[in-house]
């Protein structure tokens, strides 16, 4: 009789507890359990779009791809063209879009339709991480510097934060100033970029340092001439 009291009294007790906090608990395992299974479906839906987007993306890849001292015909890159349209509508939030854009605005570069390549990378510039978004800033300011916009391609460049594309953003603004015929700022960057130059790159160092002697005052010129001729000497 004890032990029937007391499987009653353990009843009652569950249920005051359920009345008391079986809803909460019942959704507050529904919405871990959604949450589970929702972040799961994600993890797999962008999977399969990244794995389509990227399909896409080789297609456009293999199309852009010619032979050295050959171009694209027409009709090449209207299949390019098509490709990174399809990417862009179809898959926008994946870096393959992004980078269908990039393409999209190297060939106007080429046709000289510099709004077009600007729109391009102002698009594939939204929500691209931090290193696609330096690259697409250096490019920005090459189209502007060709269209004679010098002061606004140094300021773009001299706005951000490079970080690890110090040396290339430098190496840019020196070309800028050395169109604009200011050497001193000129050199002044090209130094800067040196600096920064990874040090097992040594095929930009070796064009920054040509860049640099074409640039340096005659007194330095005429130093390391001093210093090679002695060391011919010798």
């Amino acid at each position: 009789m004890a032990e029937h009291l007391s499987d009653e009294e353990q009843l009652e007790s569950f249920k005051r507890w359920f009345r008391e906090n079986g809803l909460s608990t019942i959704v507050v395992v529904v919405l871990a359990a959604g949450g589970y299974f929702g972040w799961e479906f994600w993890k797999g839906y962008s999977e399969k779009t990244a794995q389509a987007a990227s399909v896409i993306y080789q297609q456009m890849m293999d199309t852009a791809l010619v032979d050295p001292g050959k171009q694209l015909n027409d009709s090449q890159k209207d299949e390019i063209s098509d490709l990174a349209v399809q990417l862009k509508n179809d898959y926008p939030g994946t870096q393959y879009a992004r980078y269908g854009a990039m393409l999209l605005a190297r060939l106007a570069v080429e046709d000289g339709e510099f709004e077009t390549a600007t729109e391009q990378l102002q698009w594939a510039e939204k929500g691209a991480d931090e290193g696609l978004s330096l690259v697409i800033g250096l490019r920005l300011a090459r189209i502007e510097a060709a269209q004679g916009n010098l002061d606004v391609a140094i300021e773009r460049l001299k706005s951000k934060d490079a970080k690890t594309m110090t040396s290339a953003y430098a190496e840019a603004r020196g070309d800028f100033y050395l169109m604009k015929n200011d050497r001193d700022s000129a050199h002044s960057a090209y130094l800067q970029a040196l600096q920064s130059v990874a040090q097992n790159d040594n095929q930009s160092r070796s064009i920054i340092e040509l860049k640099l002697r074409h640039v340096a005052p005659a007194s330095v010129n005429e130093v390391d001439s001093m210093g090679a001729s002695s060391e011919d000497s010798e």
